[in-house]
């Protein structure tokens, strides 16, 4: 019988694409490689998937472990399979670089250990520390003579405090180890004593040195610290002041017109009118807890200050910024944002609309402060315009024709406005839709109830309401209408352009109000009932700036 040699079951590489198999060690590739037995699950669980992930194979983890699943040596640093300092495989998808990277070797920690004469070098080159060789004794260490370190106060005092505890103690142990010396080996002395001794306290002056140059570090390294600390305060600072704030826009009146449309003055006089109501605002998705403890506020601490806050809902309004952009510039999330806006905006309508009926003043009033331009006109009690907001078209063709606009060509929402002679406004209507024409937007609005006897309303040609004027016992002031002549009489010229000059302070103050940019964005169908609180809004905070008529 012929004897047959038993072989090992046949072990295949499951690292990636290779194609290392036991049955062929002819192969030219197959050679010096050996088969490594995966790590088990059960056993090493954090190695076996460690591996399982370097093999970089489809649908394989470590669940899929077997006990005969091999990986050869030829994915292991140097192709020796898995050594202390590089354990694991090489990853299958590792770059040409990585690949570079795992084939250096690691640097060990090589402890440093200086001669004497190199230490006295550094020593002397040193510009703090100095020091010199006593020829008294050889056995006390060396003075310490170095300059202050001129970096940090504190350092320098602490490093001299230390220095000196550091030369008493090298020369107590200098002298505790001559006086042994001295008691072990009296006959040392006379062959040879002070060579040894010499070498001894050259070794007591290097750990002097070592414990003065520890110490030097330490206290470089909380020096560090103290400077890395005073940068990132700076860096704070300097980011604070480039955030939006009332701090830092108070100083420049420009830059306050531009985001709000109001000075800082004209600001204080706002926050003033707001009352103190304004500190203890609960917002409408995130209300402040009722209870009140003597040391701590009222609900969470909030990142902006109330006045930062209205801010914020002001350069909303002005500007027409984006909620995402709003919270970059105060760094604040984008839900904080919305609910500042909505509280805010709630909060302003509620305090401007108790000022409605104030705001329409009387005719007395009004001519204790008409302009000279208006002696003509003294009765006038109000100038009407009515202004359009474009709008989102609904689906519903019914309410699409309700919106649309004849004069626009868009759907739109329309605001009847009224001003005083002097230019402050004085009436704002709700929202209406924009097929609404002027005589009927001026019923609804509710104005004719606020006219007296003897008032006088100025219109333009499209307010054919003097007959619901007649009725109060008001008139109108309005251009003649050419009818069915070619030309008006020089008169009514004159009488028309007289009209013109005075009519057009309402398109001014209009105007005004469409610099806040929130009215000229697209208005969406589903808030047209917000909507008129936002105009009305602005309609008060054009009142806070400079009247449009000079007197």
């Amino acid at each position: 019988m012929t004897n047959v040699l038993k072989k090992g079951a046949t072990k295949h590489c499951c690292y990636g694409t290779c194609n290392s198999d036991s049955r062929y060690p002819d192969r030219a590739e197959m050679k010096d490689v050996f088969f490594i037995r995966f790590p088990q699950k059960h056993r090493e669980p954090e190695k076996c998937a460690r591996w399982a992930k370097a093999c970089c194979r489809q649908k394989f983890t470590a669940e899929s472990v077997k006990k005969d699943t091999y990986i050869c040596s030829l994915h292991f640093v140097g192709n020796a399979g898995p050594t202390s300092d590089h354990p694991d495989p090489i990853p299958a998808t590792a770059t040409k670089y990585e690949i570079e990277k795992c084939l250096k070797k690691p640097r060990r920690a090589v402890r440093r250990e200086l001669k004497l004469s190199e230490e006295l070098d550094m020593l002397s080159t040193a510009p703090s520390t100095s020091f010199t060789d006593s020829e008294t004794d050889n056995s006390t260490c060396n003075t310490y003579t170095g300059q202050d370190i001129k970096k940090h106060e504190a350092a320098s005092i602490l490093l001299s405090l230390q220095q000196t505890s550091i030369q008493k103690e090298c020369s107590q142990k200098s002298n505790s180890f001559k006086r042994t010396f001295m008691e072990a080996f009296p006959s040392e002395i006379e062959r040879g004593s002070k060579r040894k001794f010499q070498e001894n306290s050259t070794q007591t002056t290097s750990m002097c040195l070592d414990l003065n140059e520890s110490i030097s570090l330490k206290l470089e390294n909380h020096q560090l610290k103290y400077e890395n600390e005073d940068l990132k305060k700076k860096i704070n600072q300097i980011a604070k002041s480039k955030e939006l704030s009332i701090e830092n826009l108070k100083e420049s009146d420009k830059d306050m017109h531009f985001y709000t449309g109001l000075s800082y003055s004209q600001f204080l006089c706002l926050w003033n009118f707001l009352g103190p109501n304004t500190r203890n605002i609960s917002r409408v998705n995130n209300p402040r807890k009722h209870e009140v403890t003597p040391t701590k506020a009222r609900g969470a601490k909030r990142k902006l200050t109330p006045q930062d806050e209205l801010l914020l809902t002001l350069i909303r309004l002005r500007l027409g910024l984006l909620h995402e952009d709003l919270a970059y510039r105060f760094s604040i999330a984008i839900s904080t944002v919305n609910n500042i806006i909505t509280t805010w905006i709630q909060f302003l309508f509620h305090q401007f609309n108790r000022l409605r009926n104030i705001m329409f003043p009387s005719r007395k009033i009004i001519q204790k402060h008409l302009p000279k331009s208006f002696r003509k006109f003294k009765n006038v009690r109000v100038i009407l315009d009515a202004t359009e907001f474009f709008t989102q078209a609904p689906r519903n063709y019914e309410q699409q024709g309700n919106l649309y606009s004849s004069y626009k060509n868009h759907c739109t929402c329309k605001v009847l406005v009224g001003i005083t002679p002097s230019g402050a406004i004085s009436f704002i209507s709700d929202v209406y839709e924009g097929s609404i024409s002027d005589k009927d937007i001026f019923k609804k609005s509710g104005i004719l109830n606020k006219l007296n006897e003897g008032d006088l309303v100025m219109v333009d040609r499209g307010f054919n309401i003097r007959d619901l004027l007649l009725k109060k016992g008001a008139d109108i002031v309005i251009p003649p209408f050419l009818g069915d002549r070619a030309n008006l009489t020089p008169q009514e010229e004159a009488q028309t352009r007289t009209i013109a000059k005075l009519r057009i302070h309402v398109e001014r103050v209009i105007e005004r109000m469409k610099k806040f940019k929130i009215l000229k964005k697209i208005v969406p169908f589903n808030t047209l009932t917000t909507f008129s609180q936002t105009v009305f809004i602005v309609a008060c905070l054009v009142n806070f700036s400079k009247p449009v008529v000079s007197k």
